[in-house]
């Protein structure tokens, strides 16, 4: 990936900067309700399940399987006109069939993705320093 000039570096907000600390380390985070037990993506004050207020922070796989995906072909942003075409991908995370994700699938031909294919998350650094999570084929 050209990183002459990075996507913009991620704004914590609901009180996600566990998430974002968790990718510095390379560990996928997802926000766990302590009431029904479900797991959620994006990170909220309240449960979207049950409206708990109470949650932990967990480690997952970061295994999961393609949902849908489109080949972005005009840069949206100046940090993207060195990486076009390039993949976006939503993930189903394996441990539970509504948790999705939404990032980049790397090192894909585009007519080599399916819907179903099994991916497996890795960490891309951008120059700002931040991790970002992203997929790849497994």
């Amino acid at each position: 990936m050209n990183s002459a000039v990075d996507f913009p570096r991620p704004i914590p907000e609901y009180g996600s900067e566990p998430f974002w600390e968790g990718c510095n380390e390379e560990r996928l985070l997802m926000q766990r309700c302590m009431e029904c037990g479900r797991l959620r993506w994006h990170p909220a004050p309240l449960c979207t399940y049950c409206q708990h207020d109470g949650h932990t922070w967990e480690p997952v796989s970061g295994r999961g399987r393609i949902h849908t995906w489109t080949v972005v072909t005009h840069p949206v942003h100046p940090g993207a006109v060195g990486r076009v075409p390039y993949v976006v991908v939503e993930v189903t995370l394996e441990e539970q069939s509504d948790l999705r994700l939404i990032s980049n699938l790397i090192d894909a031909e585009p007519e080599r993705i399916r819907m179903g294919a099994p991916v497996g998350v890795s960490f891309v650094q951008q120059g700002h320093g931040q991790k970002l999570p992203v997929f790849h084929l497994a």
